[in-house]
């Protein structure tokens, strides 16, 4: 009798073959355009940062979240990685790969807040929103709960909604503030494109998933991601143009 489990020493082979996989990459991005045309029309200042008009509080603000979320993920993130070698230890060792791109990050959203006057010293004293302590939460939970699908599905659509919108706002933001201010945006996205870690984050995913019910999984965990993150924008809205425009009346 041997009592250990959870050691992923069988090296389980994905559900899908490689067309399939295709296929089925295909079925989720143009769920994600759907999402992405939902949070557009709904969440408000969803598509601000690619306006001609920049509010500088949210866009400070917006930065400051960026490097609390980068720095708190690299503990959930890590967590995430241990899981995932009990399941498949390919994957883990492609995830942790991703991982060590991404997890010094915060200084690059660093260097673009100091550009907006924003100190390190500030972000330091500057407490995270609710929606982002819950977005790191939801990750413990399901890794705890569920399965290790959450936080890899959740950096499948960041990576590829990134590619999709982020161009178009480190462009409008290096017209309206100059280059030399959004450095550290420019090179993650940079990164994110050259190294195409959409199609990286898939790879990942799809050796994660050894059944049809697991790609179910993958649409409500997109769902329950966006959710979160549209708390995120409606709180940043909130706490920024809303309550600026209510000092001014």
């Amino acid at each position: 009798m041997n009592r250990v489990r959870n050691t992923g020493i069988t090296h389980p082979k994905p559900f899908y073959d490689a067309e399939q996989s295709r296929l089925k990459k295909a079925e989720l991005d143009r769920y994600l355009d759907k999402k992405m045309a939902e949070w557009k029309a709904t969440v408000p200042f969803a598509s601000h940062l690619s306006e001609p008009s920049l509010h500088q509080a949210y866009y400070r603000r917006t930065l400051i979240e960026h490097v609390w979320r980068i720095r708190l993920s690299r503990v959930s993130q890590s967590k995430a990685i241990a899981k995932i070698a009990q399941v498949s230890p390919r994957a883990a060792r492609d995830y942790a790969q991703y991982q060590a791109d991404e997890m010094l990050h915060d200084r690059l959203y660093i260097g673009d807040a100091a550009a907006a006057g924003v100190t390190e010293e500030e972000i330091l004293a500057t407490e995270p929103y609710l929606s982002t302590r819950l977005f790191e939460g939801f990750f413990y939970y399901a890794l705890e709960h569920e399965s290790a699908l959450a936080p890899v599905v959740s950096n499948y659509l960041v990576e590829y909604t990134q590619v999709k919108l982020q161009p178009a706002i480190v462009d409008n933001l290096q017209e309206q503030l100059g280059k030399e201010s959004v450095k550290g945006q420019a090179a993650h996205l940079h990164v994110d494109t050259t190294e195409d870690h959409s199609q990286e984050m898939w790879d990942i995913l799809h050796q994660l998933i050894f059944s049809e019910e697991d790609f179910q999984k993958v649409f409500k965990y997109i769902d329950d991601v966006q959710e979160i993150l549209a708390m995120f924008f409606r709180e940043i809205y909130e706490d920024t143009v809303a309550l600026q425009a209510q000092s001014a009346v």
